[in-house]
């Protein structure tokens, strides 16, 4: 209920920031809870998420300057059609939130050394993510009401958690392609961590922005399809984990096809050079 200046009372903008923040927070718990092996510890987590309120200002000012070049487009490159504007808003919608995460994901967590299990990746990239739509969703509440709570809450919020695990789940292959010295691993799976999360990002965006019948089934279709591989997903690496450590000597010479000498080889060897001198 507003007050007599027309303005929220205290109790409905306690209620309204609830609403908008519940449902990124029941994911983070359940992925928290997933991260089977060694739980990242709180103040790390707390930085993801805060790395993902910084790229809220960031997107939003990315998105001013999107939104004038897509209209450029549309009146000098392309037809000015709903879906033209619709598909070439989403990829840059997909191109710019996506970073703005990755961007802090990586600044906040590469380096630390709590990142030492593959699984740490998807735990990271979806704290920063819903952190990102949590802020996002506390926008959308206080600016169109309670109406607009359910919808991002069942589709909006899992979607961004369900591009984060992606972006995760390369991001902790990359990490682990670091620990055994492949540069050009690491460099791809970098890659494919940015590039799957904006295009599924992009393709959720796309399939509403259109407005058609058509746009929505497709829609509905990929949502479902996305939920269940997601949630394949997080159990899979979950049960999969395995640590980040260095290459062991033994590993190093398994990589290069080197045998080690046995003792025998090498005690035989020294005999042979005695006799000879």
């Amino acid at each position: 209920m507003l007050n007599q200046y027309g303005q929220l009372t205290l109790e409905q903008t306690l209620f309204y920031l609830v609403i908008a923040i519940f449902p990124a927070i029941f994911f983070m718990i359940y992925i928290y809870r997933n991260d089977d092996k060694e739980k990242e510890p709180p103040l790390l987590l707390l930085k993801c998420i805060i790395g993902g309120l910084l790229s809220v200002p960031i997107a939003i000012i990315l998105e001013m300057i999107a939104e004038a070049v897509v209209i450029y487009l549309l009146e000098n490159v392309v037809s000015a059609t709903r879906v033209n504007y619709g598909v070439l808003t989403a990829i840059f919608v997909g191109l710019i939130e996506e970073g703005a995460k990755f961007f802090f994901l990586y600044i906040f967590t590469w380096k630390d050394k709590e990142f030492n299990y593959r699984f740490d990746g998807i735990v990271y990239a979806v704290f920063v993510s819903l952190g990102f739509a949590a802020l996002e969703n506390v926008f959308y509440v206080f600016n169109y009401g309670t109406g607009v709570a359910l919808q991002r809450a069942l589709l909006t919020i899992p979607g961004h958690m369900s591009f984060a695990v992606y972006m995760g789940l390369y991001y902790g292959h990359a990490k682990v392609s670091e620990a055994v010295n492949n540069p050009d691993a690491k460099s791809l799976n970098l890659k494919a961590a940015y590039a799957f999360a904006v295009l599924l990002h992009t393709i959720f965006d796309a399939t509403l922005m259109v407005e058609s019948d058509i746009g929505l089934i497709i829609f509905f279709i990929f949502v479902i399809i996305l939920d269940i591989v997601v949630y394949r997903t997080i159990r899979f690496e979950s049960k999969n984990d395995i640590p980040i450590v260095p290459p062991t000597e033994e590993d190093i010479y398994a990589e290069t096809q080197l045998s080690r000498p046995s003792p025998i080889v090498e005690m035989t060897d020294n005999v042979s050079e005695r006799e000879k001198m």
